[in-house]
């Protein structure tokens, strides 16, 4: 629930700040990719923790969605870093809480990095910091304080 809530939230703001003009379209994009992880991260499980998922992340991407097109354009950097942010630590706290969870029996490379909690929060922290650094351009809409003339005669 928690993977399919998040990353249906969090593409879905993305997508809904990128593309407002397509609505529609976006929304159905996000509920389908939120649904679809959801649905991924519960199969291991049971049909329930599917369920779960599936509806979690449809929900997900359908909230987000309507967020991303309901930020206004001189806000749509600040709505992007903010969900990056909330998105890096409910997956980093999702991270946690499985370590708790799973004993590995088996010593590879992957197995150490993800099972310490150092390089773990520096991948984390990289991430917050590379795409903190990439900005949409905004449009600035003409102002018609600009056009108006004033007319001295009357």
């Amino acid at each position: 629930m928690t993977l399919g809530m998040t990353i249906g939230l969090s593409f879905g703001t993305i997508i809904g700040l990128l593309y407002p003009e397509y609505f529609f379209q976006m929304t159905v994009i996000s509920i389908l990719v939120g649904a679809l992880t959801g649905t991924i991260a519960g199969l291991p499980f049971s049909m329930v923790a599917v369920l779960d998922g599936f509806l979690s992340g449809a929900m997900g991407g359908m909230m987000g969605a309507m967020l991303g097109v309901m930020v206004s354009s001189e806000f749509i950097n600040n709505a992007m870093n903010v969900i990056i942010v909330i998105t890096g630590g409910i997956i980093f706290i999702l991270f946690l809480m499985i370590q708790n969870e799973v004993t590995i029996t088996k010593r590879t490379l992957g197995n150490s990095i993800f099972r310490r909690r150092f390089p773990l929060f520096f991948i984390i922290l990289f991430a917050f910091y590379a795409t903190h650094q990439y900005s949409i351009p905004v449009i600035e809409e003409e102002s018609d304080h600009s056009h108006h003339h004033h007319n001295q005669d009357q």
